[in-house]
């Protein structure tokens, strides 16, 4: 029980050094692009009163911070994948647990769109604390898709309404950081490809 409870307080503080790396990159990227100079100034209490956002940074920016993956099962195979380096699992059991099945995707693009607009979607149904401006930073590093594909993405895949957030920005990273704005508050985006493309995973 104890070793569970450790696991789960280390899952917790890698989760928050993320959500500040990510955050830090994208700060320097937004900070290029607009001439500002905004740092990151503490991570979020989420015991104030509706919750404050993951990060709080100068000038009043808020930042909220989600990672998109193509399903959930990149998501376990990537946070197995950080228990191997912290040597919280052994090789043996990381291959056992967690295969690599990567290319056994049908559409995976799609997958990585529907997970977007998913976290858009639920995050707008939250209540934050703040002052300012707030934002949604979604991370993602895609093993398939490119630039091209988000860019694919913003012009024919959004489908959401962005009620919440001043502005929601995606943080891509292959190999290099890219910053792309999905939304302004009160946007709304609606798929224009007539015919659904449907994620799924195909068994080896």
């Amino acid at each position: 029980m104890k070793n569970k409870v450790n696991k789960k307080r280390k899952r917790e503080y890698d989760s928050k050094q993320h959500e500040k790396i990510s955050c830090l990159n994208f700060l320097e990227l937004y900070n290029e692009r607009t001439g500002n100079n905004i740092k990151f100034k503490r991570f979020g209490n989420p015991d104030i009163d509706k919750g404050e956002s993951d990060c709080i940074c100068d000038d009043g920016l808020n930042i909220e911070v989600a990672t998109a993956y193509y399903d959930s099962e990149e998501a376990k195979n990537d946070w197995g994948f950080i228990d191997l380096l912290k040597k919280r699992i052994d090789k043996d059991i990381y291959e056992k647990k967690y295969p690599d099945n990567t290319l056994c995707m049908k559409n995976p693009d799609q997958g990585l769109y529907n997970s977007i607009n998913t976290i858009i979607i639920n995050k707008s149904k939250k209540e934050y604390s703040y002052d300012g401006k707030l934002f949604l930073l979604i991370y993602s590093r895609p093993a398939i898709s490119d630039e091209k594909d988000i860019e694919d993405y913003i012009k024919e895949y959004r489908n959401f309404t962005n009620i919440k957030f001043d502005e929601i920005w995606l943080l891509l990273s292959n190999d290099q950081y890219l910053i792309f704005q999905l939304a302004k508050l009160g946007d709304n985006f609606s798929t224009q490809k007539g015919n659904e493309i449907k994620f799924e995973r195909i068994k080896k």
